[in-house]
């Protein structure tokens, strides 16, 4: 367990307990931990370089996001993510990004505008070459950049969060062709909402678009 962990670096000035956090999550999201995988605390401590008091903090901060629970006679394990919990995240997701999609569009210039434009054109291209690594790292760095527009940093941390949670599902969504195409469709139709300032229109793209990948994972794979 300890190889899954580097050192934290200490020109990292963040709180301990919200890299632990970080990177105990991120790890969990990856796969790195699977479900019924124990999480060992003083192993984990060891492996960053930390006391075990920032450890033992994250345990109960993954337990109360669901990602992990406290097992009589185990400690505390993996829990992963349930089908209940991926459609409530998606309910979540909805309201939120919606809301992400509304701010961003009375804040975004028209220099950001193009900056989106060209991304999108790079994703394209990962499709047409089916690059699905450099897919995702272009389609994160998309909705990252609408995320932070919004200027709420709450609203940011709770998409993030909401991010990590669903990237396991990439297998699933828009890993496979037709989803990805779909998804290119309604990101494109944000970004004529944005040079419209259509802040109504923009946020019921985002809902749409929350709704739609939701609506694949039903129909198509049946995930519900």
């Amino acid at each position: 367990m300890t190889r899954l962990f580097e050192k934290i670096e200490v020109t990292d000035l963040r709180p301990i307990r919200q890299i632990v956090l970080e990177k105990l999550r991120k790890a969990i999201m990856d796969g790195s931990f699977e479900p019924g995988d124990r999480l060992v605390e003083t192993a984990i401590a060891e492996g960053m370089g930390v006391s075990r008091t920032p450890v033992r903090e994250a345990f109960r901060q993954l337990e109360i996001e669901g990602l992990a629970e406290n097992v009589p006679r185990r400690g505390t394990v993996v829990k992963g993510i349930s089908k209940s919990d991926i459609l409530e995240i998606y309910q979540i997701r909805e309201v939120l990004e919606g809301l992400a999609f509304r701010l961003a569009c009375s804040n975004i210039s028209e220099a950001k505008i193009i900056e989106l434009k060209n991304k999108l054109i790079k994703m394209d291209e990962c499709i047409d070459h089916d690059e699905i690594y450099e897919y995702w790292k272009y389609h994160g760095e998309f909705h990252d950049s609408i995320l932070y527009l919004s200027n709420n940093q709450r609203l940011i941390d709770q998409m993030k969060q909401i991010y990590e949670y669903l990237s396991k599902l990439r297998n699933f969504t828009l890993v496979m062709n037709k989803r990805r195409r779909v998804a290119m469709t309604e990101h494109k139709a944000l970004i004529e909402a944005f040079e419209k300032k259509d802040k109504d229109l923009a946020e019921q793209i985002g809902r749409d678009h929350t709704l739609s990948a939701k609506q694949f994972l039903t129909n198509e794979i049946h995930l519900f």
